[in-house]
């Protein structure tokens, strides 16, 4: 195996696409500004529109149609109206083709929501420390881009992919 010599970076301080095109991520450096546990995850940029229902209990019901989740995946849901929190939460529950369901704190609020199904790396850190993860071989594949999802004003990363 040789040298891979065109690995390029990007820092990322909000949520969003980080890289938009075919790649592989092969590294993380994450900078958390708090010692409080904080998830960070980075998914395949696909973003799927869907809805959600929190109806005064912790049992949040997501819509999409065909979503193909299984209980335990992990997935990102980018809450854009309501007031439910964005986060990286576990599937609980698949009633249907078209619904899901993840805990979530307990509220009472609908709306919109952006779905990332496909998670690439999921990172927890509890201390005001930054730290460096790397990707072991090729890396993970992302087959149409990277989004970040970080912790809102809490945490920064530096990605390597290539």
């Amino acid at each position: 195996m040789t040298m891979q010599y065109d690995v390029k970076s990007y820092h990322n301080t909000v949520t969003g696409v980080a890289v938009n095109y075919r790649t592989r991520l092969k590294g993380i450096v994450i900078s958390p500004s708090a010692t409080s546990t904080l998830s960070v995850s980075f998914a395949n940029n696909i973003p799927e529109a869907a809805t959600y229902n929190i109806p005064g209990t912790t049992v949040c019901t997501v819509t999409y149609a065909n979503h193909g989740a299984r209980v335990g995946d992990r997935v990102v849901l980018n809450f854009l109206t309501g007031t439910a929190v964005p986060d990286t939460y576990s599937v609980v529950t698949v009633p249907t083709t078209s619904t899901f369901t993840v805990t979530t704190g307990v509220l009472t609020t609908n709306g919109n929501v952006t779905l990332y199904q496909d998670v690439l790396a999921e990172i927890d850190c509890a201390t005001g420390t930054a730290f460096y993860t790397l990707i072991p071989g090729e890396g993970v594949l992302a087959s149409v881009g990277i989004y970040a999802f970080l912790p809102s004003g809490t945490v920064t990363s530096t990605i390597f992919y290539g």
